[in-house]
């Protein structure tokens, strides 16, 4: 049984090793060969253009340069904790400006379910109703709207007439330096590398997208915050070696700090993982992500505290949307639908839609509605659309092959993530400058220095994604390492270069990859949209640090040490 667990472990490792190289280096050559954009703000159609090479190559170049030299000149301890606070300064000046200025508000389905929250908020219920609210079709979203209750419930203990969504978006600023610190502690943690760490902190001041993001109101960011967290505290539990060398069953002196460290590890990140989910059910991608690094950890390494933690994970984050639910069907004396069927976006995101392949275009609603919400007839309607497309795609492969093109580009190469759309609602107005940023000339710049932004992500992903194969390779030019007493046979994902001094190896190392891979996979059958996608990007960011970052193309002077456990 432990031979079947390491052979395995060792497959997963290398698949997802090759499997991830392969998806980013289609997500480069996508982002870098095309770009994905919207002008009309009325008809928000996604349009596709090609870019010209040599253009978008020296702009990368460029782009690249000026972070790397920036990161060297920060190369030490005391400029790397100055380059923190003013990063996490200037979010907080945009997230300001953008709060003022950008006078966002509540849009579509961000503006129900904060009404929804609202009116839960003032002591009605009526919002918990089996037909006639939105929570009717779409009960998912009851953790994000236990969320805004309880922000919009302390707003109202204050002596101020604003409306709750401005005090709301002061809290995502604040969330988003939290996401910043979070995963700079992680790039620290998995590669004590102070260059990468510099680079990652200066990607997190570029990316536009991500500071615009902070003024929408939605389940974007506060989920983020708590994902970035979960994980964060869970890859500490990975490192604490000495602990989970043994079963948590152990009986260790109750002195051990390090026996406390990781139960507090397995809560943390086990409460955070599940308000994730919580605010967006999304997140459950993730959080199988999460269940299948513990479980193969847990069965090579004979670790049943990993194993026991795999299973509470997913009964908590897998029971939380439920549990909420009832919380609020028993309040309100009234239930709610199961709401619009899964199968209804899988048939949704093989059709045509006016902004872009698979996108929405009312498909899922239309037909819960019509079929007089019952979820059996509109899983009957949906299978039988999902047969008529995949007979017409059979009869014409080429409109697949071009059908399913335009659907990645239009999620994945669109260097935005869609945040003008989504804060574009506003009220009273907005002054000249933000509207030509918006709806205006100036669109064109942002859209230009996002798609810029976005290449030079997915790249230095590639660049990291290169180094396992760099690794096999000197591994056939170097003598064979020595293998310690007691470790048993190594795969090739634990040796790494002897520069790169990693804390953890092996399938834990790429766990953000993982959840992307699996985001991919999720979204090219489900409804299309690029602000779905968001959330992957800045998985990503952590490995373009270090892609960056690695000694093999740039020197380095300085290096975290690992700090003994």
């Amino acid at each position: 049984m432990q031979k079947i667990a390491q052979v395995l472990y060792k497959f997963s490792t290398h698949f997802i090793q090759v499997f991830s190289f392969l998806l980013v280096l289609l997500l480069f050559l996508g982002s870098f060969l095309a770009t994905c954009y919207s002008t009309d703000m009325t008809s928000q159609k996604v349009l596709t253009r090609l870019d010209h090479p040599l253009w978008n190559l020296a702009g990368t170049a460029l782009f690249v340069f000026l972070v790397l030299l920036a990161a060297r000149f920060l190369d030490s301890n005391r400029k790397t904790s100055i380059l923190t606070i003013t990063v996490l300064l200037w979010s907080c000046t945009i997230g300001a400006i953008l709060i003022v200025f950008g006078r966002t508000v509540p849009a579509a389905d961000a503006m129900s379910v904060y009404a929804a929250a609202e009116e839960l908020a003032g002591g009605s219920t009526a919002v918990i109703h089996p037909t006639g609210s939105y929570l009717s079709y779409y009960p998912q979203q009851v953790g994000l709207v236990a969320f805004f209750e309880l922000l919009i419930r302390l707003w109202n203990l204050l002596p101020f007439q604003v409306p709750a969504y401005h005090f709301i978006k002061c809290i995502y600023v604040l969330l988003a330096c939290v996401i910043i610190l979070f995963q700079k502690y992680t790039v620290r943690l998995l590669w004590h590398d102070r260059q990468a760490e510099n680079l990652y902190l200066l990607l997190a001041a570029l990316n536009l997208p991500f500071l615009m993001y902070t003024s929408f109101v939605y389940g974007e960011i506060p989920s983020f915050a708590a994902i970035s967290g979960g994980l964060y505290f869970l890859l500490k539990l990975f490192g604490l070696k000495r602990v989970l060398s043994a079963p948590f069953t152990e009986t260790v002196s109750p002195g051990n700090s390090s026996l406390k460290s990781a139960y507090a590890c397995v809560l943390l990140s086990l409460a955070l993982l599940t308000l994730g989910v919580m605010l967006r059910k999304n997140n459950l991608i993730l959080v199988l992500a999460v269940l299948i690094v513990l479980l193969l950890q847990g069965l090579r390494e004979k670790r049943t505290g990993l194993l026991l933690f795999a299973l509470l994970c997913g009964l908590c984050c897998f029971s939380i949307l439920p549990l909420v639910q009832k919380a609020y069907e028993n309040r309100a004396g009234s239930t709610l639908k199961s709401g619009v069927p899964a199968m209804s976006y899988f048939a949704m995101g093989m059709q045509e839609a006016p902004r872009g392949n698979g996108w929405y275009n009312g498909f899922n609603f239309n037909t819960y509605q019509d079929t007089g919400m019952d979820t059996e007839a509109t899983n009957a309607l949906s299978r039988e659309a999902i047969r008529e497309r995949l007979s017409y795609f059979q009869a014409h492969p080429s409109y697949m092959a071009d059908f399913y093109l335009h659907k990645h580009l239009s999620q994945w190469a669109d260097g935005t993530y869609a945040c003008r759309q989504a804060t574009l609602a506003t009220f009273g107005g907005r002054s000249s400058l933000f509207q030509s940023l918006y709806e205006g000339p100036l669109s064109r710049y942002l859209i230009e220095y996002c798609n810029l932004f976005q290449v030079v992500l997915y790249l230095g992903t590639v660049l990291f994604c290169c180094r396992p194969c760099l690794e096999v390779w000197k591994q056939h030019r170097l003598p064979a390492p020595e293998v310690s007493p007691g470790t048993g046979n190594m795969c090739t994902a634990e040796i790494s270069a002897p520069a790169i001094q990693n804390s953890l190896q092996g399938l834990p190392l790429y766990l953000g990859l993982i959840g992307v891979t699996g985001g991919f996979l999720f979204h090219i059958i489900w409804e299309a949209n690029s602000r779905y996608i968001f959330l992957y990007s800045l998985l990503l960011m952590p490995y373009c640090a270090m892609g960056l970052s690695d000694h093999r193309w740039i020197p380095m002077k300085n290096r975290f040490k690992p700090k003994s456990q």
